[in-house]
């Protein structure tokens, strides 16, 4: 079987949905994306210098990209996205495309952030044996481990009160600075967690069509933000599975804030108002182990573990 490898362009974006969805088909990690998501990922990528494109005769069998940090801090951890389509896969492909991910990463690095140490990482759902199996034959380790969790919503789900000294409200976008920074500082000790610049920051919510700001509410202490609760539509999902689902993406409350219910008291208006709207489930990832305990606060909520993933990484000399 003779390959072409080449860097992605954006003519190939209906291929790589296709591709990404008849592999859904078979793995069924539960993410599904659309064209318009690709396009997306695409227009913050470096396509020339950090992507590939497997072509066997007129066919894509594969496909990968290199994810860089805008503001990486200690270590800069490079994600690496990729699939081999199931009609080529156990044909030494996605042996071949890792290595040359890794090394995409490694220039784009170096001319980027020199100096600065390097791993590369890419997510595992933990019941894709073939892809477990590839990924630690290539030297990479498990780094941590996250829950995708699902809740159905209805009118069984508890509202929780909200605390004495705080105030819940709708997300406005005169707030989008605040609470951006409010999201950076809520989010300064996670793990693997970045600042978002404005221009990140506006990419996934404030112009980004994904973004619902009537199912994301803000905490206010003595009139300022303390707290939020960030929600997405991806309307792929919808339309592959039936199930109109609100992703919550991001719950965060400043450090002087926690253990008072305000993480509870958003999270339950959220849910609430998503049920209103008519959504039928909600879901999120979570770090199993945040030691902030947002791992209780979705299991109070009525959350439930549907799939586990593994974030591995590799370091990388230069």
């Amino acid at each position: 079987m003779e390959l072409v490898w080449r860097p992605l362009t954006t003519a190939d974006i209906p291929e790589v949905a296709a591709l990404y969805n008849a592999a859904e088909a078979v793995d069924d990690t539960g993410e599904l994306l659309s064209e318009e998501d690709f396009a997306e990922s695409f227009r913050e990528a470096d396509l020339p210098g950090g992507s590939v494109a497997v072509f066997a005769g007129e066919s894509l069998a594969a496909y990968g990209l290199v994810v860089l940090r805008d503001n990486p801090v200690g270590t800069h951890r490079v994600r690496l996205d990729g699939l081999v389509h199931p009609e080529f896969r156990r044909r030494g492909i996605g042996t071949r495309l890792l290595p040359r991910l890794a090394e995409l990463a490694r220039v784009l690095h170096v001319s980027r952030h020199p100096g600065m140490p390097l791993t590369v990482c890419t997510m595992a759902e933990s019941r894709s044996a073939g892809h477990v199996a590839l990924v630690e034959e290539l030297g990479f380790q498990a780094d941590r481990h996250f829950y995708e969790l699902e809740v159905a919503l209805g009118e069984s789900l508890a509202q929780a009160p909200i605390p004495s000294g705080y105030e819940i409200v709708p997300f406005s976008a005169a707030r989008g600075e605040e609470v951006r920074l409010v999201c950076n500082a809520a989010f300064a000790r996670h793990w693997g967690s970045v600042e978002r610049s404005p221009q990140e920051w506006a990419a996934s919510f404030t112009d980004s069509p994904r973004f619902v700001p009537e199912s994301s509410f803000l905490a206010l202490s003595q009139g300022a933000v303390v707290g939020f609760v960030l929600a997405r539509h991806y309307p792929v999902v919808e339309e592959m599975t039936g199930v109109r689902e609100l992703w919550i993406g991001d719950v965060g409350t400043l450090d002087e804030h926690r253990g008072r219910g305000v993480a509870s008291a958003l999270l339950s208006r959220t849910l609430a108002r998503a049920g209103e709207k008519g959504y039928q489930r909600a879901g999120l990832s979570v770090d199993t182990a945040n030691p902030t305990g947002a791992l209780g606060l979705y299991e109070r909520a009525g959350f439930g573990v549907a799939r586990t993933w593994i974030d591995y990484g590799l370091p990388v000399a230069f």
